[in-house]
């Protein structure tokens, strides 16, 4: 697999900084694989931002939030580009609408990643890198080793992007403190200040949705870890997240409609405690909702058009309590 190390992709970026380039991401691009690739526009010249299929609520609002306007994001895959840059994914099956497309692109696809590296072509190279909290994370560094000071506005969406992946600070390594702290200072804010403005409070009604949510799950406790699993009204995301909240190890949450979403998340410590990588189980058993999945180690999700959710949910608990040893 073509494995490049941190100074390796400065050398390509700056190789192929005049050439015309298309930053996109995963399928729905959430807080940290936009505003990474926003970031990163910054270092080519002629470069456009593409979502292959949608952007999550948050990154949408955001955007909006810090002024870009309605063409910051393009739909469509660019053809004229000589060079694709995948941000927080590190696989065509990730990237929807644009799977296809990125599976007969002639020219050169560098990737910059925080997930375990699974896909092996000849003309990609990755950078995948765990040891950062966030694509962002990366993206903030690459920035500041071409000697590029981002601006407020630049400089709140990274921010952004590092917190989204932090998961309440649970996920924050030092460097993530080291640069929001830097972050803070170029935007002339704080943390209270910048999530005040770019964050969101759902209406109570939708809030209300996720309370009843995580009171009618199953839960229930296998080889010692807390388990709590079941169909959602409201987001499946923020029920998963409340339920860590609570005290629950493991979250398993799914919405139905023109597609099955499922959102699962672990309790920060336990994937180091256990080897467990909730994005590679998800990835592995995406396929029994026609769909495709992927994550962190403590947050990942699974899409789809449908299938075994049941069975889904059984060897998603299954493979949880095997990697746990029970």
């Amino acid at each position: 697999m073509p494995l490049v190390d941190f100074e390796g992709m400065v050398s390509v970026i700056r190789e192929l900084s005049a050439a015309r380039a298309m930053l996109t991401f995963h399928s729905i691009g959430d807080t940290d694989s936009l505003s990474s690739a926003m970031a990163l526009s910054e270092l080519f010249e002629d470069s456009t931002v593409a979502a292959p299929d949608r952007l999550t609520g948050n990154a949408a609002r955001i955007l909006h939030k810090l002024g870009y306007g309605p063409d910051a994001v393009s739909y469509e895959f660019d053809d004229s580009a000589e060079v694709v840059v995948l941000l927080d994914v590190n696989n065509f099956e990730g990237c929807g609408g644009f799977r296809k497309r990125l599976e007969g692109f002639g020219g050169r696809i560098l990737v910059i990643d925080h997930h375990r590296p699974v896909e092996d072509k000849e003309n990609m190279l990755i950078l995948s890198d765990e040891s950062y909290n966030s694509a962002a994370s990366i993206v903030y560094e690459l920035l500041k080793r071409f000697g590029k000071v981002a601006d407020a506005k630049i400089a709140k969406l990274i921010a952004m992007g590092i917190l989204s992946d932090a998961a309440e600070f649970k996920n924050a390594t030092p460097l993530s403190f080291e640069q929001l702290g830097e972050l803070f200072k170029a935007a002339n804010t704080d943390y209270i200040t910048l999530t005040t403005e770019l964050g969101h409070i759902s209406p109570a009604g939708e809030r209300l949705k996720t309370v009843n949510d995580v009171m009618g799950a199953r839960a229930f406790v296998d080889s010692g870890l807390l388990f709590m699993e079941g169909e959602c009204h409201g987001y499946a995301n923020l029920a998963a997240d409340s339920a860590i909240k609570i005290g629950v190890d493991v979250a398993l949450f799914h919405t139905l409609g023109r597609e099955v979403a499922f959102s699962a998340r672990l309790r920060p410590t336990l994937d180091r405690k256990y080897g467990i990588h909730l994005g590679k189980v998800m990835r592995e058993l995406a396929p029994m909702i026609n769909g495709t999945g992927g994550g962190h180690p403590c947050a990942a999700g699974a899409y789809g058009s449908g299938g075994d959710v049941e069975g889904f949910v059984r060897k998603f608990v299954d493979s949880v309590v095997r990697l746990a040893g029970g």
